[in-house]
Protein backbone atom coordinates (compact mmCIF):
# COMPACT_ATOMS: atom_id res chain seq x y z
CA UNK A 1 0.00 0.00 0.00
CA UNK A 2 2.87 2.36 0.73
CA UNK A 3 4.19 2.22 -2.83
CA UNK A 4 0.70 2.72 -4.25
CA UNK A 5 0.08 5.81 -2.15
CA UNK A 6 3.57 7.11 -2.96
CA UNK A 7 2.95 6.76 -6.72
CA UNK A 8 -0.51 8.29 -6.41
CA UNK A 9 0.92 11.19 -4.44
CA UNK A 10 3.57 11.85 -7.07
CA UNK A 11 0.94 11.82 -9.82
CA UNK A 12 -1.28 14.23 -7.91
CA UNK A 13 1.69 16.56 -7.47
CA UNK A 14 1.90 17.14 -11.22
CA UNK A 15 0.21 20.39 -12.13
CA UNK A 16 -2.04 20.58 -15.23
CA UNK A 17 0.48 22.78 -17.06
CA UNK A 18 3.24 20.16 -16.85
CA UNK A 19 0.89 17.30 -17.70
CA UNK A 20 -0.53 19.12 -20.74
CA UNK A 21 2.92 20.05 -22.04
CA UNK A 22 4.26 16.51 -21.95
CA UNK A 23 1.03 15.05 -23.29
CA UNK A 24 1.46 17.36 -26.28
CA UNK A 25 5.10 16.29 -26.60
CA UNK A 26 4.53 12.52 -26.72
CA UNK A 27 1.48 12.93 -28.95
CA UNK A 28 3.59 14.79 -31.52
CA UNK A 29 6.33 12.14 -31.52
CA UNK A 30 4.13 8.99 -31.51
CA UNK A 31 0.59 9.98 -32.51
CA UNK A 32 -2.51 7.85 -32.61
CA UNK A 33 -3.08 6.49 -36.11
CA UNK A 34 -5.12 4.07 -38.18
CA UNK A 35 -3.58 0.95 -39.72
CA UNK A 36 -4.99 -1.59 -42.15
CA UNK A 37 -4.58 -5.23 -41.17
CA UNK A 38 -5.50 -8.19 -43.34
CA UNK A 39 -8.69 -10.03 -42.27
CA UNK A 40 -9.43 -7.32 -39.71
CA UNK A 41 -9.60 -4.12 -41.71
CA UNK A 42 -8.71 -0.67 -40.42
CA UNK A 43 -7.79 -0.64 -36.74
CA UNK A 44 -7.04 2.10 -34.25
CA UNK A 45 -3.42 2.08 -33.05
CA UNK A 46 -2.82 3.73 -29.68
CA UNK A 47 -0.33 6.57 -29.52
CA UNK A 48 2.04 7.53 -26.72
CA UNK A 49 -0.47 9.84 -25.04
CA UNK A 50 -3.11 7.11 -24.80
CA UNK A 51 -0.56 4.75 -23.25
CA UNK A 52 0.39 7.42 -20.65
CA UNK A 53 3.97 7.63 -21.93
CA UNK A 54 4.02 11.29 -20.87
CA UNK A 55 4.10 9.99 -17.28
CA UNK A 56 7.23 8.02 -18.13
CA UNK A 57 8.96 11.11 -19.57
CA UNK A 58 8.01 13.22 -16.56
CA UNK A 59 9.06 10.48 -14.12
CA UNK A 60 12.48 10.11 -15.76
CA UNK A 61 13.12 13.87 -15.70
CA UNK A 62 11.94 14.02 -12.10
CA UNK A 63 13.90 11.05 -10.75
CA UNK A 64 16.98 10.40 -12.87
CA UNK A 65 19.12 13.38 -11.83
CA UNK A 66 21.38 12.72 -8.85
CA UNK A 67 21.74 15.26 -6.05
CA UNK A 68 25.37 16.18 -6.96
CA UNK A 69 24.29 16.90 -10.53
CA UNK A 70 21.37 18.99 -9.25
CA UNK A 71 23.84 20.98 -7.18
CA UNK A 72 26.03 21.50 -10.22
CA UNK A 73 23.02 22.65 -12.26
CA UNK A 74 21.79 24.88 -9.39
CA UNK A 75 18.58 22.88 -9.41
CA UNK A 76 18.42 21.67 -5.80
CA UNK A 77 15.23 23.63 -5.06
CA UNK A 78 13.99 23.73 -8.64
CA UNK A 79 12.12 21.39 -10.98
CA UNK A 80 13.72 19.93 -14.09
CA UNK A 81 10.28 19.01 -15.39
CA UNK A 82 8.88 22.53 -15.05
CA UNK A 83 12.02 24.13 -16.50
CA UNK A 84 11.87 21.77 -19.48
CA UNK A 85 8.20 22.57 -20.09
CA UNK A 86 9.10 26.27 -20.03
CA UNK A 87 11.96 25.59 -22.46
CA UNK A 88 9.50 24.01 -24.91
CA UNK A 89 7.23 27.03 -24.53
CA UNK A 90 10.13 29.42 -25.15
CA UNK A 91 10.94 27.70 -28.44
CA UNK A 92 7.27 27.64 -29.43
CA UNK A 93 6.84 31.34 -28.67
CA UNK A 94 9.87 32.04 -30.86
CA UNK A 95 8.41 29.96 -33.70
CA UNK A 96 5.14 31.87 -33.45
CA UNK A 97 6.98 35.22 -33.26
CA UNK A 98 8.87 34.40 -36.47
CA UNK A 99 5.60 33.62 -38.24
CA UNK A 100 6.77 30.12 -39.11
CA UNK A 101 3.89 28.01 -37.80
CA UNK A 102 2.14 25.95 -40.47
CA UNK A 103 -1.25 25.60 -38.79
CA UNK A 104 -3.42 27.85 -36.57
CA UNK A 105 -3.03 27.65 -32.81
CA UNK A 106 -5.46 25.44 -30.89
CA UNK A 107 -5.94 26.18 -27.20
CA UNK A 108 -8.78 23.71 -26.64
CA UNK A 109 -6.99 20.34 -26.89
CA UNK A 110 -4.63 21.07 -23.97
CA UNK A 111 -6.27 24.07 -22.27
CA UNK A 112 -3.86 24.04 -19.31
CA UNK A 113 -0.75 24.15 -21.49
CA UNK A 114 1.27 27.01 -22.89
CA UNK A 115 2.35 27.92 -26.44
CA UNK A 116 3.90 24.48 -27.09
CA UNK A 117 0.62 22.71 -26.32
CA UNK A 118 -1.30 25.11 -28.56
CA UNK A 119 0.78 24.26 -31.63
CA UNK A 120 -0.21 21.60 -34.13
CA UNK A 121 1.76 18.33 -33.78
CA UNK A 122 4.00 19.13 -36.76
CA UNK A 123 4.67 22.63 -35.43
CA UNK A 124 5.63 21.17 -32.04
CA UNK A 125 8.33 19.17 -33.77
CA UNK A 126 9.43 22.29 -35.64
CA UNK A 127 9.67 24.13 -32.30
CA UNK A 128 11.93 21.38 -30.94
CA UNK A 129 14.15 21.73 -34.00
CA UNK A 130 14.30 25.51 -33.51
CA UNK A 131 15.37 25.03 -29.88
CA UNK A 132 17.95 22.47 -30.94
CA UNK A 133 19.42 25.05 -33.32
CA UNK A 134 19.57 27.52 -30.37
CA UNK A 135 17.36 30.01 -32.21
CA UNK A 136 16.08 31.30 -28.86
CA UNK A 137 17.18 33.81 -26.24
CA UNK A 138 19.26 31.71 -23.83
CA UNK A 139 19.43 34.57 -21.34
CA UNK A 140 15.66 34.42 -20.71
CA UNK A 141 15.50 30.68 -20.01
CA UNK A 142 14.92 29.17 -16.58
CA UNK A 143 17.66 27.44 -14.59
CA UNK A 144 19.35 25.11 -15.53
CA UNK A 145 18.97 26.05 -19.21
CA UNK A 146 19.81 29.73 -18.79
CA UNK A 147 22.95 30.44 -20.88
CA UNK A 148 23.61 26.70 -21.12
CA UNK A 149 23.46 25.84 -24.86
CA UNK A 150 24.97 22.38 -24.45
CA UNK A 151 22.30 21.29 -21.96
CA UNK A 152 19.56 22.76 -24.15
CA UNK A 153 20.68 20.74 -27.16
CA UNK A 154 21.18 17.58 -25.11
CA UNK A 155 17.67 17.86 -23.68
CA UNK A 156 16.16 18.11 -27.16
CA UNK A 157 17.84 14.78 -27.97
CA UNK A 158 16.47 13.33 -24.73
CA UNK A 159 12.94 14.53 -25.47
CA UNK A 160 13.05 12.88 -28.88
CA UNK A 161 14.27 9.59 -27.38
CA UNK A 162 12.33 9.19 -24.12
CA UNK A 163 8.87 8.81 -25.71
CA UNK A 164 10.28 6.01 -27.89
CA UNK A 165 11.83 4.30 -24.86
CA UNK A 166 8.60 4.49 -22.89
CA UNK A 167 6.29 3.50 -25.74
CA UNK A 168 8.20 0.54 -27.15
CA UNK A 169 9.69 -0.86 -23.94
CA UNK A 170 8.05 -2.92 -21.20
CA UNK A 171 7.14 0.27 -19.28
CA UNK A 172 3.58 0.41 -20.61
CA UNK A 173 3.12 -3.22 -19.46
CA UNK A 174 3.93 -2.34 -15.85
CA UNK A 175 0.32 -1.22 -15.53
CA UNK A 176 -0.56 -0.22 -11.98
CA UNK A 177 3.11 -0.42 -10.93
CA UNK A 178 4.48 1.84 -13.69
CA UNK A 179 5.05 4.79 -11.34
CA UNK A 180 6.74 2.72 -8.65
CA UNK A 181 10.50 2.82 -8.24
CA UNK A 182 12.14 0.27 -10.60
CA UNK A 183 12.65 -2.47 -7.99
CA UNK A 184 8.89 -2.59 -7.30
CA UNK A 185 7.64 -2.63 -10.89
CA UNK A 186 6.07 -5.80 -12.25
CA UNK A 187 5.09 -6.69 -15.82
CA UNK A 188 1.32 -7.18 -15.69
CA UNK A 189 0.61 -7.88 -19.37
CA UNK A 190 2.21 -7.90 -22.80
CA UNK A 191 3.37 -4.42 -23.79
CA UNK A 192 1.15 -2.70 -26.42
CA UNK A 193 4.32 -1.19 -27.90
CA UNK A 194 5.68 -4.71 -28.44
CA UNK A 195 2.53 -5.61 -30.37
CA UNK A 196 2.94 -2.52 -32.54
CA UNK A 197 6.61 -3.23 -33.24
CA UNK A 198 5.88 -6.96 -33.73
CA UNK A 199 8.41 -7.76 -31.04
CA UNK A 200 7.74 -11.26 -29.65
CA UNK A 201 8.96 -10.45 -26.16
CA UNK A 202 12.17 -11.29 -24.32
CA UNK A 203 13.91 -14.55 -25.13
CA UNK A 204 15.62 -16.00 -22.10
CA UNK A 205 18.96 -17.61 -22.87
CA UNK A 206 19.98 -21.16 -22.04
CA UNK A 207 23.17 -23.18 -22.22
CA UNK A 208 23.70 -25.16 -25.40
CA UNK A 209 26.49 -26.90 -27.28
CA UNK A 210 28.45 -24.21 -29.11
CA UNK A 211 31.31 -26.18 -30.68
CA UNK A 212 34.57 -27.64 -29.42
CA UNK A 213 37.12 -25.83 -27.33
CA UNK A 214 39.93 -24.61 -29.56
CA UNK A 215 43.39 -25.36 -28.21
CA UNK A 216 46.02 -23.04 -29.63
CA UNK A 217 49.67 -23.77 -29.07
CA UNK A 218 51.62 -20.57 -28.59
CA UNK A 219 55.18 -20.85 -29.81
CA UNK A 220 57.79 -18.73 -28.16
CA UNK A 221 59.51 -16.47 -30.64
CA UNK A 222 63.24 -16.15 -30.14
CA UNK A 223 64.80 -12.99 -31.49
Amino acid sequence: MGKISEASGWKRSLNPYITSTFQALVHAIIPTHLKYKEYIGTVHVAGAQELHVYEYVIWILDHSISFPVKEQLKLVNGSMVKSTAELLDAGSARLIQKGQILYPLNVTTYPSGGPFSALSPIDRLRAITLIERLDINLENLSIPYKNNPGLVQNMMDVLNELPMFGHYSEWTAYGTTRLFSPEYRRVEYFSPGWFQAQYPGPSFGYRDFRGFLAIIQHKKVVD
